[in-house]
């Protein structure tokens, strides 16, 4: 059997050898595997954002493909390893909150521990557990391997309380999760939240900025103009049209953002 789909998600960045390597041993446990580069500029050691890239890409992905998840400040601590299985894909990965978007939206059908070190690789570099552990428990699933080889089942895994917003004055208080390249500003506020007002009975805060309404499309406003819209995702998100929203506001990753009805 050729093997599948695997992911690669990480804080990595490209300038090193890391996600090289990484790739390294995919290739060589599972020849054959189709690679697919998800995301290696994640922002050091921030889970949330690994967090909701993970939970962004799972629709776009067939049954069976393995997401390989490594954005780990705890690498070498007694932290756990888990492969969980969600909505019929794999996600391989540090038991520190990665896989909270994706359980939250999903639920979980199967959660591993990653513990069986004939599954490994000979030498465990401790600061390196997603070449060493990660990848290869990640190349047994591509093969067809049974998950209950890789270690005992669990029913616990750690999510993350900020990754949705908190209710509060018939709006919310979220944040900012994700700064995207074009400066866009992606909060924890989701689309459930604005169910209870029409788009335009809403008022989006951030930055000592005040935006009146949400919209559908960028185009509802003029070059340079500042709105917040429901993103392809799910997701409210603050943006400037032609522009940059980030370095407008001189925000970013954890920046506050209310939710309100319009007065």
């Amino acid at each position: 059997m050729t093997p599948g789909i695997v992911t690669l998600t990480t804080d990595f960045g490209l300038e090193g050898p890391y996600v090289a390597a990484m790739k390294g041993i995919l290739l060589g446990l599972a020849p054959g595997v189709t690679m697919v580069d998800v995301c290696h500029s994640i922002a050091p050691q921030n889970v949330l954002e690994g967090a909701f890239v993970l939970d962004g890409i799972v629709a776009a992905f067939p049954p069976g493909t393995i997401h390989l998840a490594v954005v780990d400040p705890g690498v070498g601590t007694r932290r756990r390893l888990l492969a969980i299985k969600a909505a019929g894909q794999w996600f391989v990965l540090p038991d520190n909150g990665l896989i909270t978007g994706v359980a939250h939206a999903h639920g979980v059908e199967g959660a591993w521990e990653v513990s069986n070190r004939a599954l490994a690789r000979r030498e465990i570099a401790p600061t390196f557990h997603g070449r060493d552990v990660l990848a290869p428990a990640a190349a047994h699933l591509l093969k067809g391997g049974d998950p209950d080889e890789l270690g005992p089942t669990t029913t616990r895994f750690v999510t993350i309380r900020n990754f949705e917003a908190t209710p509060a004055d018939n709006g919310c208080i979220g944040e900012v999760i994700f700064k995207d390249a074009f400066g866009n500003l992606i909060t924890n506020i989701k689309e459930a939240q604005l169910a209870a007002r029409p788009a335009d009975a809403w008022v989006v805060e951030i930055g000592g900025r005040r935006i009146e309404g949400v919209a559908r499309t960028y185009g509802e406003s003029s070059p340079g103009g500042l709105i917040a819209l429901l993103g392809s995702s799910g997701w409210v998100e603050v943006a400037v049209v032609n522009g940059d929203a980030g370095r407008l506001l001189s925000a970013g990753p954890g920046t506050t953002v209310w939710l309100r009805p319009r007065s």
